[in-house]
């Protein structure tokens, strides 16, 4: 049989028109590498808007909340474009100088690590994180780094008047200096300014953590965790509700080093300074040593200052082997330290002043 009567009819049209269409459709080449346009996924797109949205509506509210005149956002994450900056120092840098009002700079979850500092034209400012187990200014730097400066190597200093700070955690992350190395200071916190105030923030290091330095403070719910030394400085400040945590290094068997939780810096009986840690009762626990105070053998030290407690609890309150110049208060000497008037607090803390959990302080 002829083959040729067994082909369907209309075949030949088929393939010809079936090939044509497909050469119609057939998608042209891949641009160059020059051309290449990149398309995100419009998912994305909704879920930066989501948290662009977040942010705002979260910085909006402190605003309102710290009657600030004036906002400023920071976002370290550079690609969501959420913010005004990525860095605080820069958004410290736009506030305006000697502002009369006051900036909030609403600052979101991240570690921004960066060394910042808050110079004294830069007035009036309200740092807000998003917690201070989220939000953290972390820095790495001592005093051998700097050129034998303790004050130089603070991740965070304030030298305006009127910073306040909420939910934010300071932190230098320098390595705990081994006992009795010298240059091994590493201060986290440097507070030289008056009227500052720090609410339910974190500060960490090693030695040196917190200076406070200069001026009236409040801190408020924060906490506190150094070495040796680490809360000194000459201010004259009012710690409440906070935790100070002592993380001294081990040592071996029959070996002792000694450290001081804090070392305040007053010069003479005329000064008004202290530091004056309340509410309280406060817990001692064993790390304490049995004789509490040290005037580092000078005895001019005691007509400088003087130390005392007031209804301490835990192992290391016992009084007996206390030293002979330390103090025992009772409730009518303690109360002048008890509150924001020590620090003539009523006349410039700023609300909001909310009450604490009646929980005890722990040092």
């Amino acid at each position: 049989m002829d083959p040729d009567k067994l082909k369907p009819r209309g075949t030949s049209t088929a393939l010809v028109i079936f090939f044509f269409l497909y050469l119609f459709y057939l998608p042209p080449p891949p641009p160059a590498a020059d051309q290449l346009v990149l398309v995100a996924h419009p998912h994305l797109h909704h879920r930066r808007r989501k948290r662009c949205a977040d942010h705002l509506r979260w910085a909006a509210s402190l605003a309102s909340h710290h009657n600030a005149t004036l906002l400023l956002t920071v976002d370290h994450n550079q690609a969501a474009g959420c913010a005004n900056f990525t860095t605080i120092q820069n958004a410290v840098d736009a506030v305006p100088d000697y502002a009369l009002t006051r900036t909030l700079i609403a600052v979101d979850t991240g570690i921004y690590r960066e060394k910042v500092v808050v110079w004294p034209n830069k007035t009036a400012i309200t740092l807000h994180g998003r917690g201070n187990l989220n939000t953290t200014v972390a820095w790495n730097a001592t005093s051998n780094s700097t050129g034998g400066s303790t004050i130089y190597s603070a991740t965070f200093t304030v030298l305006a008047h009127g910073f306040v700070a909420y939910n934010i955690t300071f932190q230098n992350t320098a390595p705990p200096p081994e006992p009795g190395d010298a240059g091994g200071q590493a201060v986290a916190l440097r507070v030289a300014a008056d009227e500052a105030a720090f609410h339910w923030c974190g500060v960490y290091s090693a030695q040196d953590t917190l200076l406070d330095e200069t001026g009236r403070h409040l801190f408020r719910g924060c906490y506190v965790e150094g070495s040796i030394d680490f809360i000194f400085g000459n201010g004259r400040s009012l710690y409440v509700g906070c935790t100070i945590s002592s993380v001294a290094m081990a040592t071996a068997a029959g070996e002792e080093v000694t450290g001081s939780v804090t070392a305040q810096g007053r010069a003479s009986a005329a000064e008004k300074t202290g530091f004056a840690f309340v509410r309280c009762s406060t817990y001692l626990g064993d790390v304490v040593a049995a004789e509490g105070w040290n005037d580092w053998g000078d005895l001019g030290r005691r007509q400088q200052l003087w130390f005392a407690e007031y209804a301490c609890w835990g192992p290391g309150s016992g009084t007996a082997d206390r030293v002979a110049y330390a103090r025992q208060l009772d409730s009518r000497q303690a109360a002048p330290f008890m509150d924001v008037s020590y620090i003539d607090g009523t006349q410039w803390t700023l609300p909001p002043l909310l009450p604490l959990p009646p929980t005890a302080v722990r040092i």
